[in-house]
């Protein structure tokens, strides 16, 4: 059930003295001292957070509440200082506590909410000056990548990942709803999606996002395909991750790819079994760690035209016509916070499931006017 063991063995040996002739002038001494350390043993030992037997790490509203995962370390909880919108959460400034400007149960609170009284008139709020308020990311994308980062559409920086594709950023924000936009080219020259997450910043604090995991880029060797033909797929992605395709708009995915070490992948369609028609071809990359899954969003959709003639579109450009504009643009307010419904190509650009910000900020970066 649980395979995380450690042993930190320390042995002392004490010197050994050995007289020749007819006396012997010391004795010889071993001491070991063994500390034996188990995931599941509900004892906490070195190196463990928590022991608990039986809890799986699911999200805790509150730090009391958090529970042991089976690494035995603590699973995501409000009032760990990191910010999980997955799960609700607005802002996290590592405690339970209300008038602080996020609550107890990691709710932005706003401006001139803290403290307490009735008092009488005034002008109302606190002149203190709450600092400098910053956006840091930790995440997974390529090996030696360079990875952009938007706020609000407007470039604020970049960051070189190191050779397991992982990276840090950090970056001063305005205090308030932001949309943050994450990119990446691959060793080819492959630009993936830009993944945008909206959340709200924490007036004087640190707003932290973990665990972003960029999708994987794609290239198709062609796209125009007689009946029966294989299409080569590559790209690239985190290393030692797995990919997940996915075929027209299907959740459920058709094939499975290993990435290696040095986050290359590669995979063959066969089209034998495809219908004759379009067919829009698009990934994710998954981490499988001791059955704690976790996955990216979706990357960019690639048409294939299946013994049929098509004109291949990019996701922003909505009818087709080879520009993203005006007309693009009101296709995407005809679908607003919807799933898009049966927009060719889809009017969720990215993937998830709802026309919104998010998509907005893709399109305008694709904006050909």
């Amino acid at each position: 059930m649980y395979k995380k063991v450690f042993f930190i063995i320390n042995v002392c040996l004490s010197l050994l003295f050995i007289g020749f002739g007819e006396n012997v002038n010391s004795q010889s001494s071993a001491t070991t001292t063994l500390s034996l350390s188990i995931c599941g043993n509900a004892l906490v030992d070195v190196n463990e957070e928590c022991d608990v037997p039986g809890e799986t790490g699911v999200y805790s509203q509150t730090i009391v509440g958090r529970q042991c995962n089976t690494q035995c370390q603590f699973g995501p909880y409000c009032g760990d200082g990191i910010l999980q919108t997955v799960f609700g959460e607005e802002c996290d400034d590592g405690n339970n506590q209300d008038n602080d400007f996020c609550s107890a149960l990691c709710k932005v609170e706003p401006a001139g909410s803290g403290g307490g009284g009735s008092g009488g008139g005034g002008g109302g709020g606190s002149k203190t000056d709450l600092g400098d308020s910053y956006v840091s990311v930790r995440g997974r994308a390529y090996p030696s990548a360079t990875v952009n980062f938007l706020i609000d559409s407007s470039v604020v920086g970049t960051v070189v990942a190191d050779k397991n594709g992982n990276f840090t950023f950090s970056t001063k924000a305005d205090p308030g709803s932001v949309t943050l936009g994450i990119w990446a080219t691959d060793k080819d020259n492959n630009r993936s999606v830009t993944l945008n997450n909206t959340f709200d910043v924490t007036q004087g604090a640190v707003t932290n996002l973990s665990n972003v995991i960029l999708p994987p880029t794609l290239k198709l060797e062609k796209q125009e395909v007689d009946p029966g033909d294989v299409v080569k797929i590559s790209g690239q992605a985190t290393p030692n991750s797995i990919i997940e395709f996915f075929l027209d708009k299907q959740d459920n995915t058709f094939a499975t790819v290993n990435v290696d070490s040095n986050g290359n992948w590669e995979f063959e369609l066969d089209t034998a079994n495809l219908s004759v028609a379009e067919h829009i071809i698009r990934a994710k990359t998954l981490f499988d760690n001791d059955n704690l899954q976790s996955r990216s969003g979706f990357s960019q959709s690639w048409q294939v035209f299946v013994g049929v003639e098509g004109r291949v579109a990019t996701p922003s450009d909505l009818n087709r016509d080879g520009f993203v504009n005006l007309i693009d643009f009101s296709i995407l307010i005809f679908w607003w916070q919807t799933n898009g419904g049966d927009s060719d190509p889809p009017a969720d650009i990215n993937g998830n499931g709802r026309v919104g910000l998010e998509d907005f900020s893709i399109m305008l970066f694709n904006w050909t006017g």
